[in-house]
């Protein structure tokens, strides 16, 4: 039985996401790198990481609002057992979660304002030395959190694609017919 394709919004939200997702892990790690040297500095690298942020938290809430409003997620086989339904469903809820609180959290602990793609200025939330602390950790906790589900999430597409050969990942890659 061949799966349905996701709609061409679905696809396009997926990947412009998993772009964004990739460069705003990149910008602090490759910093020192590359990135300062490219951006004029390790404030702009943090500005560009920051604004690529609230960027993906628009997105995943107009990602969400679509999935509620417009069409359903993909459903696996029928015959996939209830335990890797369940895990499938869990897994991209935990993403999408991450999605949310790993912005939310970023600008919770910032504690100076920041250029949104160098237009608008956005202050800091008027948040307790103590909140910001709580919302660091919760940033740096979900970050690993974030790794790992990322990698998880490629690697049950590539073992759909590879080792169950069927049209999961085929239903998400763009410009497929």
């Amino acid at each position: 039985m061949q799966l349905p394709r996701y709609t061409a919004t679905q696809i396009g939200f997926h990947w412009i996401s998993a772009l964004l997702v990739l460069l705003i892990i990149a910008l602090p790690y490759g910093s020192g790198l590359v990135f300062e040297s490219l951006l004029g500095g390790r404030g702009e690298v943090f500005t560009l990481h920051k604004s690529l942020g609230v960027t993906v938290l628009a997105l995943t809430v107009l990602r969400l609002f679509y999935r509620g409003r417009k069409v359903p997620a993909q459903a696996l086989k029928p015959e996939e057992s209830l335990a890797q339904q369940r895990a499938a469903k869990v897994g991209h809820g935990l993403l999408y979660l991450l999605l949310l609180v790993m912005p939310i959290s970023g600008l919770m602990f910032g504690s100076r304002p920041f250029s949104l793609f160098w237009l608008v200025e956005i202050g800091p939330l008027p948040l307790s030395s103590d909140v910001r602390g709580i919302a660091k950790e919760v940033h740096l906790i979900s970050q690993y959190l974030l790794f790992a589900l990322i990698l998880g999430h490629a690697a049950i597409a590539l073992w759909h694609h590879y080792v169950r050969r069927d049209d999961v990942l085929k239903g998400m890659l763009p410009f497929l017919r």
